[in-house]
């Protein structure tokens, strides 16, 4: 038996506790570090178990991103962007494309300036000086290749199964030939608290009466009262605003026109520029108006609205419009065969994109992911 006392036990004992304790900080306090133990340190990331090269990393970085400052933060976001590129090659691969050497050899012949122009035979010196200015071997240019080749593939497969169907193509022909204008009516949250203050003005008389029904609020005789008057006056600008909004929206309802609501709202009117369905509207100087862009009314009730005939009002925080169309130039002749082909192409490269940001999605929150370098 060991006696206890032993110097050479109590050494192995702090040993064995130092240990333990060391593990249960790098688990709980190092989760980054416990991940990278014996990882590669020529590997900038393993994603689901595939080494992604540092080399390859730092090379899309600086053909991409060459001319870019960047910091740490710029540093994540180039990292996930290669790591979704290794992704959706992986994804790729999955699905059973491949490529062969004789594509990547033809690819290689097809790269400009490589064929001696007298001959017009393929030269390798020209080849060496390619890959001398692209500071790469032949062995990287390959690799290279290979992926951009299997990547187009992919988006190609992917492509196959996207349709442009005519109703859409119509219906974007219409949306972008056609050409749209409003007059509007503005008064600002601003004139609406003057126009309190004229009608029914503030006085001292209705703060004193106010601060008597509001006695247990009082706390200092001088801040009350300017704290009584704004709140007096807010409650009076809303009961002018819902006042006005209720009126014209009585009015646009029985179908009123545009200057019966302009002589209660008392706005200061203006024209819009020209717009097609789906743009943005905004003034004749090119200013977008935020409000009548972002409101139901607009969006849901404008081709519904007859010309002179005024809409309900749009109430936003910087106070209350009113609009009526006084251009609705709609074409319904047909696309033409280039406009079709234009209009599919745009509908087809759209969905595209949304199919693929899906599925990359999807297939990041699925992914295990280990990164090697610090980028945040």
């Amino acid at each position: 038996m060991f006696d206890s006392k032993s110097p050479l036990v109590k050494i192995v004992s702090y040993a064995v506790t130092g240990f333990f304790v060391l593990i249960i900080v790098i688990s709980f306090g190092m989760p980054d570090f416990v991940s990278r133990l014996g990882l590669d340190q020529s590997a900038v990331a393993v994603v689901n178990g595939e080494r992604v090269s540092r080399y390859d990393y730092l090379r899309y970085r600086d053909s991409r991103f060459g001319e870019m400052p960047r910091d740490e933060k710029m540093d994540a976001m180039i990292l996930s962007y290669y790591i979704n590129e290794v992704l959706f090659l992986q994804e790729a691969r999955k699905t059973g494309l491949y490529v062969t050497d004789e594509s990547v050899k033809d690819y290689i012949r097809a790269i400009p300036g490589l064929r001696n122009p007298e001959t017009g035979d393929f030269d390798g010196e020209r080849l060496d000086l390619f890959l001398q200015r692209l500071n790469m071997t032949f062995n990287d240019l390959q690799k290279a290749i290979r992926k951009d080749l299997l990547r187009d593939r992919f988006l190609t497969f992917i492509r196959m199964g996207i349709a442009a169907p005519s109703a859409d193509i119509r219906d974007e022909h219409v949306a972008a030939t056609s050409r749209l204008r409003i007059k509007y009516s503005f008064v600002s949250a601003m004139d609406l608290g003057r126009r309190v203050g004229n009608l029914a003005p503030v006085t001292e008389q209705d703060i004193t009466a106010e601060m008597e029904k509001n006695r247990g609020e009082m706390k200092d005789p001088v801040t009350d009262r300017e704290r009584i008057r704004k709140k007096l006056e807010s409650a009076g600008a809303e009961r002018v605003r819902k006042d006005i909004v209720d009126r014209v929206n009585a009015i646009a309802l029985r179908g009123g026109t545009f200057d019966e609501a302009q002589g209660v709202l008392k706005g200061t009117v203006a024209i819009s520029g020209v717009f097609a369905i789906g743009d943005r509207v905004a003034d004749e100087r090119g200013q977008t108006i935020a409000a009548i862009n972002g409101s139901p009314v607009f969006l849901e009730e404008f081709m519904q609205i007859e010309m002179n005939r005024t809409s309900r009002v749009i109430s936003s925080d910087a106070g209350l419009y009113i609009f009526t169309p006084v251009m609705k130039d709609i074409s319904r002749a047909a696309p033409s065969e280039r406009e079709r082909e234009a209009l599919a192409t745009a509908l087809q490269e759209e969905s595209l994109r949304m199919m693929t940001g899906n599925l990359m999605q999807k297939v990041y929150e699925n992914a295990k992911i280990v990164k090697n370098i610090k980028t945040d």
